[in-house]
């Protein structure tokens, strides 16, 4: 079967995807991902083929967009002009897009395939829903789809959050398959820099404000002025295109690093500090590690209050957030124990979860 799964050009969404996209390649699938143009050496380095379509995220301005909803209407208009004559060409039998990325259904709906909604983490609640189909009805009467809405409705939500985490809201989406997450996966033979190993203290914190919120480097350095006073290493990501030196000289517990694959790094740590990001949330929920969660946008206000919930993490407003405070919360995630023991609850619910594998087999049945 021909498979396009399509993403925005946010590592977060990328790496959501690439485990089906790989489950369907090791099934024999023919499988196309694609994404912006600055993820086709991302992609491919992990053995896929990748089709650059429409606007980066710098293009596309947004760290500067004052909504994000428009910011996905907006880049999916440019990505349906770049992806619909390819699609059409090939013939895809089956597309699949996460949850913000608006061109998928149009461009399914064109080309005569399926489709299928691959979540991000929390399911959106309902009462954004009517600015999702305004959105995605303006872009279906622009491409000639009058009932892209609809579609989007109807298709398979492939659902990639525990119980645990899940709300008691009615759900958006009602034919819902449950998907094991998966943390970012590495590169083939890509590993961790020598120097962790180095790292002198028996506990380890990862601290991370993803790829998106890092340019708050004020918090960041709260962050590392306040976890670094704490008897554990300190390993910080602070994004793939970013400088350590800008933080200057840190002592032997702590190891700046621009990107490190959390697949790879997660089954090391003890505490995850971070915004909130769906990825590296259920990453550490699937290692079973217990949460600061420092929300920046987004959606990772849901995310925060959600992981609170569950009894595995504890949450700073942005307000809230100072060295003293982050240091203090993290102490009481390390030295308390019910709270990895809530996260090994949530962990054993993500373990059950069906994986890419088998969720691709329902799907292309």
């Amino acid at each position: 079967m021909r498979i396009l799964i399509v993403s925005g050009a946010l590592y977060g969404h990328v790496n959501t995807v690439l485990p089906i996209a790989l489950a369907a390649r090791d099934a024999g699938h023919s499988v196309v991902v694609a994404s912006g143009p600055d993820f086709v050496e991302h992609i491919e380095r992990r053995g896929l083929r990748s089709w650059a379509v429409g606007m980066t995220h710098e293009e596309a301005g947004g760290n500067r967009q004052d909504s994000w909803l428009a910011y996905f209407a907006s880049t999916a208009e440019r990505r349906v002009a770049d992806l619909l004559p390819m699609a059409d060409r090939w013939k895809p039998e089956l597309v699949i897009h996460e949850e913000t990325e608006l061109a998928g259904a149009v461009v399914a709906t064109l080309v005569g395939a399926r489709h299928a909604v691959h979540g991000l983490g929390v399911m959106p609640p309902i009462r954004i829903w009517p600015a999702f189909v305004q959105a995605i009805g303006m872009l279906g009467v622009r491409c000639g789809v009058a009932d892209a809405a609809a579609r989007l409705a109807d298709a398979h939500y492939l659902h990639v959050c525990p119980p645990a985490l899940q709300s008691s809201e009615a759900p958006v989406w009602h034919h819902v398959l449950p998907l094991r997450p998966v943390a970012g996966l590495p590169k083939e033979d890509e590993r961790l820099p020598d120097r962790l190993e180095r790292l002198p203290l028996l506990r380890t914190i990862h601290l991370t404000f993803g790829t998106v919120y890092n340019g708050n480097v004020s918090i960041l350095q709260q962050a590392i002025d306040g976890l670094g006073a704490l008897d554990a290493n300190l390993v910080v990501t602070i994004g793939p295109n970013e400088d350590p030196l800008r933080f200057g000289p840190q002592p032997a517990h702590v190891c700046i690093e621009p990107y490190l694959p959390h697949t790879l790094l997660l089954p090391r740590c003890d505490l995850v500090v971070s915004h909130g990001g769906a990825g590296v949330m259920l990453g550490a929920l699937g290692q079973g590690i217990a949460q600061l969660v420092i929300p920046q946008g987004a959606d990772q206000f849901l995310n925060a209050d959600a992981c609170a919930r569950s009894g595995a993490a504890l949450a700073l407003a942005p307000g809230e957030a100072s060295a003293r405070t982050i240091n203090a919360a993290a102490r009481q995630l390390l030295d308390e124990p019910h709270f990895a023991v809530a996260a090994r609850a949530v962990q054993a619910q993500i373990a059950a979860m069906p994986d890419a594998a088998q969720v691709l087999a329902q799907l292309t049945a």
